[in-house]
């Protein structure tokens, strides 16, 4: 009976042993994790009080922090490689930014030659350099595997995300201009004058908030497509008259810059402004419509590195979906035509391909985005032809009439299907719409501010 109950004793002793233990454990982890926890917030205040400093101005950059968002791990920019032309680093590796670059804003990715672009937090380099233009998604299924081309014009439907371009320009190369293969653009009072490239005055300034951005990383991001239609918004399965009272299109909503999307047309200048901003507001990027500035140096970027000429910018005739202009295509096209000026288009059928039709200004053949390999200048679809696209920019144009003084009017770009090649084309300045139409053919194109 003395040894049972020995037995029994010890039992107890190492029972509470064990129970001990775990208690301690408990305590310890609890301390660590509070500790970490604690920590977190602490650095997380530092952060804020850091950015508020910078963004009041009594502070400035002069070390980068640490980058906690460069994948799955943080990675501190003084551990990573240089890229130079003299020690370039492979295309899409994570390399050490450049200057004042902000890396809680962006990761600095090597795109060849000893090149680095500023890719924004939330998005993923997709491939391409500065000769042939660098794409990137908001989508990481769609980053560079170091092996695949994902560049092609036959892998873009294969792409998930939202597609932008960098356009690098420094800031004496950031301005507007008006003389295009040796004409000046000047209105003329007509809507249709080619010899002046416009049919209108407008707004010559660069506005001072898009100049930040180009100061501090050289550049700016243009969408890939146009703006197509928000999946929110059903696409319209049989045919649809556009009058003032049935703008079919003129709604609130999330734009997509993808291929085969439907582009987003019968939209006015006031829903395609507030669309565009509200694609994205993140602390690494907010988004707008494209300005006259950013058409332009977008345009000049294109002349610069593709097989276009200036020529080219003036008569849109080879590489655009316009009037009279036939192109090769593969995607979905809907006809368009023109009734006792009312504006018909049908629905968008099953995935095509062979040629668009010659057809008049009352009449055309409207495709999907990223539908012509034609249509791709330095990875970016339909800058000429498919759809007139909003702009930021200012029209001076007036009618005349005394009930016309303050109302505001906006320069759309780029030519549409229904347009000639020869008159409406990629440079041309088209101020004469207010900022309330919506009409068939017009649409826009969001671009991407870095923060």
């Amino acid at each position: 009976m003395k040894e049972l109950l020995k037995t029994k004793k010890d039992v107890a002793i190492f029972i509470t042993a064990i129970i001990i233990f775990i208690l301690v454990v408990t305590l310890i982890s609890n301390i660590v994790s509070t500790r970490k926890s604690l920590d977190k917030i602490i650095k997380n205040a530092k952060i804020e009080a850091e950015k508020s400093l910078i963004s009041s101005g009594l502070a400035v950059y002069t070390k980068d922090i640490e980058n906690e968002d460069v994948g799955e791990s943080t990675t501190s920019a003084q551990n990573l490689p240089e890229n130079t032309t003299s020690t370039p680093q492979p295309e899409g590796t994570i390399v050490q930014p450049k200057g004042n670059w902000n890396i809680e804003t962006v990761t600095a990715i090597s795109v060849g030659n000893g090149d680095t672009v500023p890719v924004p937090i939330g998005f993923y380099y997709v491939g391409g350099n500065l000769s042939t233009g660098v794409i990137i998604s908001d989508n990481k299924e769609d980053q560079y595997d170091g092996q695949t081309d994902k560049t092609t014009w036959e892998y873009n439907r294969n792409l998930k995300g939202n597609q932008f371009v960098w356009i690098p320009c420094e800031e004496e190369q950031y301005v507007k201009s008006e003389v295009w293969n040796g004409t000046t653009q000047k209105p003329t009072g007509t809507t249709s004058t080619a010899g002046t490239l416009c049919n209108t005055g407008w707004d010559k300034t660069t506005y001072t908030s898009e100049l930040p951005q180009i100061r501090k990383y050289g550049g700016f991001y243009v969408g890939r497509y146009e703006a197509g239609l928000a999946e929110t918004i059903t696409e319209f399965t049989q045919t649809q008259q556009h009058t003032g009272s049935n703008p079919v299109y003129n709604k609130d909503g999330i734009p997509q810059s993808k291929a085969g999307i439907v582009p987003w047309m019968f939209i006015d200048w006031n829903m395609s402004q507030r669309n565009a901003k509200n694609m994205y507001n993140t602390n690494s990027v907010s988004s707008g419509l494209i300005t006259g500035t950013q058409w332009d140096v977008m345009l000049k970027k294109i002349v610069d590195k593709t097989n276009l000429t200036e020529k080219d910018l003036t008569n849109s005739d080879n590489w655009g979906n316009c009037m009279d202009n036939s192109i090769e295509y593969k995607g979905r096209m809907a006809r368009a035509y023109n009734r006792n000026n009312i504006w018909y288009i049908d629905a968008f059928g099953g995935e095509k391909q062979g040629n668009t039709s010659s057809y008049s200004s009352s009449n055309g053949e409207l495709l999907t985005t990223g539908a012509s390999r034609q249509t791709e200048k330095y990875h970016i679809y339909d800058v000429a032809g498919n759809i007139w696209e909003w702009t930021d920019e200012l029209s001076l144009y007036k009618q005349g009439n005394g009930n016309e003084i303050n109302v505001q009017y906006n320069i759309i770009r780029g030519g549409g299907f229904i347009g000639s090649p020869s008159i409406q084309l990629a440079c041309y300045r088209n101020g004469s719409n207010l900022t309330s139409v919506s009409g068939c053919g017009i649409g826009f194109r969001v671009v991407l501010y870095i923060k």
